[in-house]
């Protein structure tokens, strides 16, 4: 039978808006115990695959602070509090690309770096979506393109390895859009 760790103790050191740290004591099922075992969380996310009537998905092109560079991926965004996932999907959609309406669906849920990461990545498919408006995008946000790209031209970026988002990779997965 799998054993998980105890947590003995647990000390939030650090607390801002957009992340928490924890330094944990736990005890190992082999009676190990660490003292100093860190933890971050971030806000929980909802990641979308969207894909418009002629079952293209819609990707975007936006700057990602942390990798110093723009990268391929797909909209995605923070939920916030007690927000239904479907709706925070449905906005974050919109907002990142202007595309709406179709069927949402949850499909499942990732961890992103499930060792030391304690944030969720929620996944949801949307289907049949359209343009509807131009994009609102948050102040923090720069997004410089969004383009309908075909499951072919999709998987050769994928090939030539144009894609560094591991999150966006997995949802594609996820969602039967390649394996």
């Amino acid at each position: 039978m799998d054993k998980k760790w105890r947590v003995l103790k647990r000390k939030r050191v650090f607390d801002s808006k957009f992340v928490k740290i924890y330094e944990d004591i736990v005890k190992l099922p082999n009676g190990t115990v660490l003292n100093d075992y860190t933890l971050i969380k971030k806000s929980d996310v909802v990641l979308i695959v969207p894909t418009d009537k002629k079952n293209k998905v819609i990707t975007i092109k936006e700057y990602r602070h942390g990798a110093g560079q723009f990268q391929i991926a797909l909209p995605a965004g923070l939920i916030e509090s007690n927000e239904p996932l479907i709706k925070a999907a449905k906005r974050e959609l919109l907002e990142e690309t202007g595309f709406s309406g179709g069927h949402f669906k949850y499909v499942g849920v990732l961890n992103d770096y499930p060792s030391k990461d304690m944030h969720k990545i929620y996944v949801v498919r949307a289907k049949n979506v359209k343009l509807i408006q131009k994009q609102k995008l948050e102040m923090s946000e720069t997004i410089t393109s969004v383009r309908a790209v075909s499951r072919r031209d999709l998987k050769k970026q994928i090939a030539n390895k144009k894609w560094k988002n591991s999150a966006a990779l997995a949802s594609l997965i996820l969602s039967r859009i390649i394996f």
